[in-house]
């Protein structure tokens, strides 16, 4: 063979070669692949503190691969828990999910580089109050200010302190869950991050890290209490917008809750009584007021101004009907807030106008 027909047939070669790897492609280029997959979302109904999910599946991709688990919102979905993928693809996502009403789960194996995305198919979680809540679900008001509602950022924990004061380090548990049954009822995330000396009343800024403050003070050091067993409100208002559809509103930023202990007497110390109006029941009233509840006239309802007739069973520190309703508009379904900018019919919006909602 001569060498110019050597040449040709190495030519001949080295192209075939290349039209071969632009048919098959190399590794790095190669499309994303999406394998069978599956999953068993188990129990979605249960009683709220009862129980919890138990989500098992299967997807493709290596060992170790991301899985989340979504929850909708007004604005779009958020990832609430998250795992990896074992042996063949297997998965299991387990927690607790004790937010108060029906929400709509789904499961999301994100794309990697050699996996496609995949969306599991949606299903609804149904979470039932621990009671049987009285009166019509329309019995709320929402604080407003020139027809500009209040509302928490749900895409921010609340860290939150706690100044036993005059009830004593007892007061501590107590407070929590008290908080616990808010963050039931709104779908909000809390996270307690120690105790303060702090009064909410006091009108200062909280120690860094802090976004609410709950104080068992006294008239004595806060004549502003005086006749009042508890006062609340959302604190300092900032103006924004919700994501899902740019409405303005006035961000809560700094809610607080201050309980007078000259009423530890007539009050009891607990959330449940067969004949008396509890201190725990005035609590969760003011923590509606931190987070955007207004009084209502329904008197069976926890948000009234005024003494409440009691139950078949006595007194209890719930929510009932048109406050769960209430908790439940201002919060986490509503989604998040981003911030304001100033355009169009609300560039006048003024923060500094705002006056104080401090509430009994």
């Amino acid at each position: 063979m001569t060498h110019r027909k050597r040449l040709s047939a190495l030519a001949i070669v080295a192209m075939l070669s290349l039209v071969l790897t632009s048919l098959v492609g190399s590794p790095a280029d190669a499309k994303p692949r999406q394998g069978k997959a599956k999953v068993s979302y188990g129990s979605t109904a249960w009683v709220a503190g009862t129980s919890g999910y138990a989500i098992k599946g299967k997807v493709s991709g290596r060992k170790h691969r991301r899985v989340q688990l979504q929850v909708k919102w007004a604005d779009g979905w958020h990832t609430i828990d998250k795992a990896k993928t074992k042996r063949k693809g297997k998965f299991k996502i387990t927690g607790s999910l004790d937010w108060y009403g029906a929400h709509k789960l789904r499961v999301v194996a994100p794309k990697t580089r050699r996996d496609r995305v995949k969306v599991f198919k949606t299903k609804k979680f149904k979470i039932a109050v621990p009671w049987i809540p009285r009166g019509s679900s329309s019995s709320y008001e929402r604080m407003s200010y020139k027809g500009v509602n209040f509302q928490w950022n749900p895409c921010k924990t609340i860290k939150y302190r706690i100044n036993p004061g005059y009830a004593g380090d007892g007061s501590i548990a107590f407070t929590q869950a008290a908080v616990e049954l808010l963050e039931r009822a709104t779908g909000f995330k809390t996270k307690y991050v120690g105790t303060t000396s702090s009064v909410p009343l006091s009108r200062k800024r909280y120690q860094k890290g802090t976004d609410m403050v709950i104080a068992w003070s006294h008239q004595d050091d806060y004549p502003v209490l005086v006749q009042a067993v508890g006062r609340g409100g959302p604190g300092d208002l900032k103006a924004a917008r919700r994501k899902s559809n740019s409405k303005p509103i006035y961000e809560i930023k700094q809610p607080g809750v201050t309980m007078n202990m000259a009423y530890a007497d007539q009050y009891p110390f607990t959330f449940d009584d067969p004949a008396n109006e509890t201190m725990g029941l005035v609590l969760v009233h003011e923590l509606g007021h931190a987070f955007g509840l207004e009084h209502f006239a329904d008197d069976i309802q926890a948000m009234h101004p005024g003494d409440r007739p009691p139950s078949e069973t006595g007194y209890h520190a719930y929510y009932e009907a048109g406050d769960l309703a209430g908790l439940r508009a201002q919060g986490a379904q509503g989604g998040c807030l981003k911030p304001y900018r100033n355009r169009g019919r609300y560039s006048a919006f003024d923060d500094s106008a705002i006056p104080d909602f401090t509430r009994e």
